[in-house]
């Protein structure tokens, strides 16, 4: 495969998960403000500065209201993250490697383009969020659902793999940081929760809150959150299962390709950190100094993946 075709493919599927983790977060947030007298506008601002994206929303807005920052997450051009963006961009790789994809994984990726774009033509009030952001997430599902029944599972699928789990594990991972470092103020104190809500907005962000509340019956502890993310298998949003996915698809492509990848090594050692050991020991884990390490990690096996089969 043309390593820019590989290249397409892999940041299409990157994107897309991206546009869907974001739409999540936002739903997440919608729900948790709903519950609240003071519509959850501390939430909304801290949304956006998780995004890392303050300094540019400041440029463009004088003042951080709910309805500024939705738009500026769904639609703003400017943002190079917002809904909007990712999902052009993701259609644009898309459109490179059209002939790579089936008819319905095409159709897919296209039709959850331009309902999304119809959509945020004009800007969006927060009584239509619900919608929107139900077909948004219905749309990348949809995507997932096409490609896992009707593509070849060969190298074309396991670079649209990688770039989806990869994404997946970046964001999974954010998001624990992010909600830990606001939660607990040291990771000595992990056993106890000062707000369940906020605990609520994290799992409802990764798609994980019914999925929790079935293996734990309702008992919501940071250490059964913190371990049910990073170390449970059976969680597809979870860093191990992510880490599974990563390192499958490699071992696919070192045996269709004949080679042996730094990557590949890469993701098995990865995947050997996040052991029974660690989940055990998780009371005695900096969860801060840990979560950073796998950020980092992330990062690194991304840019080894684009090294060893030359992406851009």
């Amino acid at each position: 495969m043309l390593a820019r075709h590989a290249d397409n493919l892999f940041w299409m599927a990157r994107y897309l998960e991206r546009s869907e983790n974001l739409s999540r977060r936002i739903q997440a947030t919608l729900h948790h403000a709903l519950s609240r007298e003071d519509e959850g506008e501390e939430e909304w601002t801290i949304l956006i500065s998780n995004e890392g994206l303050r300094p540019l929303f400041d440029e463009k807005h004088t003042a951080p209201s709910i309805t500024n920052i939705i738009n500026f997450l769904l639609r703003d051009g400017d943002n190079s993250n917002s809904v909007s963006s990712l999902m052009s961009k993701a259609r644009n790789n898309g459109r490179s490697v059209r002939t790579s994809l089936t008819q319905e994984v095409w159709m897919a990726l296209n039709e959850s383009w331009i309902t999304c774009g119809k959509a945020l033509k004009r800007p969006v009030n927060i009584r239509e969020l619900p919608v929107l952001l139900d077909n948004i997430i219905k749309g990348s599902s949809l995507f997932r659902g096409a490609l896992y029944g009707t593509m070849l599972h060969n190298d074309i699928f396991n670079f649209l793999r990688l770039g989806t789990f990869i994404e997946r594990a970046d964001n999974t991972g954010r998001t624990i940081d992010n909600r830990y470092h606001r939660l607990l103020p040291t990771a000595k104190v992990i056993g106890v929760s000062n707000d369940q809500g906020q605990w609520e907005v994290m799992l409802r962000s990764l798609a994980a809150w019914r999925s929790f509340n079935w293996l734990k019956k309702g008992r919501l502890d940071p250490i059964g959150v913190a371990n049910f993310l990073i170390f449970d298998e059976r969680m597809p949003r979870s860093i191990r299962f992510c880490y599974k996915e990563v390192k499958s698809n490699l071992e696919d492509l070192s045996n269709a390709y004949g080679n042996d990848y730094k990557s590949l090594d890469l993701a098995r050692e990865i995947y050997l950190s996040l052991s029974k050991d660690c989940f055990e020991n998780i009371r005695e884990v900096d969860l801060r100094v840990f979560m950073t390490d796998h950020i980092a990690k992330n990062n690194q096996l991304s840019q080894t993946i684009s090294s060893d089969f030359n992406l851009n």
